[in-house]
């Protein structure tokens, strides 16, 4: 009960690390807001101004300084303890986490092989939101999209990305007129959009002006939030999509998709392996490790062998 709220400790110690409320967070993935109002709750909480708020930045104040030692002794405690705890787990155990989309387009339907070559391997997949810290959480690997930095991780190159139109071979069955043969003739086309929920996501209109189109399209088409709700649309024959490549591959190889238009977008985005710079390797994840990167490797030499395409440059 003496406690202050736990949340708002775990945002003042990553304040307190940055002295600066937008790079906390951008290591919690919460908005700017959410930080400051966690750290006016925690100041309100103990009747005490935690940081000076300055021209420059921020700086700790003497109850500040006090309360960083106190709150960065105590999670390291946790964090070395939930160390002990994974280190002394079954040998065989390793756990990997993606997001749902890659678990759900790329990951699954590749998984067997690994559990086949590895049936001493107990895997346990974690398919949600970002974690920030692997290491507190228990992950062994993660698999993350962006631009190969995140902080206390070593990351390794996985899977490039490219950018193009998908759609149902039902959809192009069922419109009326002749198909799109150039980027502009997608104006007329209806587009599914997925809401602007992350900055390494390509958009239509980023799209469309890489291939010279500037005009907006013509029709309002369909908004998503959520990566699986847009595909399945897609593959229901409701309108047209950008895909992933690498997300998209199995869904072109079998047919159930389709590509309207030969162009494509490089992505200075890309999949990443990773894991906590400050953990070793279990040899269950060295198994995992060395497998996912031959099939990476594999998967990208099955995405190289397509028709001529008219590729954009990298999409920033």
């Amino acid at each position: 009960m003496r406690l202050p709220p736990l949340n708002a400790l775990v945002m003042f110690e990553a304040a307190a690390r940055h002295l600066n409320f937008t790079r906390t967070a951008d290591e919690l993935r919460v908005t700017q807001a959410a930080v400051s109002r966690q750290i006016q709750q925690l100041e309100d909480h103990l009747g005490a101004e935690l940081f000076y708020r300055q021209a420059r930045g921020l700086k700790l104040t003497r109850e500040g300084l006090r309360l960083q030692s106190a709150v960065s002794i105590g999670l390291e405690n946790i964090a070395n303890a939930a160390v002990e705890i994974r280190q002394s787990r079954g040998e065989s155990e390793v756990t990997v986490s993606t997001s749902v989309a890659f678990a759900s387009y790329w990951l699954m339907s590749r998984i067997a092989k690994f559990r086949v070559a590895h049936p001493e391997v107990e895997l346990r997949l974690v398919a949600s939101s970002p974690v920030a810290d692997l290491a507190r959480a228990g992950i062994d690997l993660a698999v993350r999209y962006g631009r190969g930095r995140w902080p206390a991780t070593t990351a390794e190159h996985l899977l490039d990305n490219e950018i193009y139109p998908i759609c149902a071979p039902s959809y192009l069955q069922t419109r009326v007129g002749p198909p799109p043969r150039s980027p502009s003739d997608l104006l007329g086309e209806t587009l599914l959009h997925l809401v602007e929920f992350d900055r390494n996501w390509v958009t239509w209109n980023t799209w469309l002006k890489r291939f010279g189109v500037t005009d907006a399209p013509r029709q309002r088409g369909l908004e998503f939030d959520n990566y699986l709700v847009l595909i399945q649309a897609v593959l229901d024959g409701q309108g047209i999509a950008l895909g992933g490549g690498r997300l998209a591959d199995d869904f072109l190889a079998r047919g159930a998709l389709i590509r309207p238009l030969k162009e494509t977008m490089r992505s200075d985005s890309a999949f990443y392996l990773l894991h906590p710079s400050e953990l070793p390797i279990s040899e269950p994840a060295q198994l995992f490790r060395d497998w996912i990167r031959r099939e990476a490797r594999e998967g990208e030499r099955v995405a190289s062998m397509v028709g001529p395409r008219r590729v954009a440059g990298v999409a920033r």
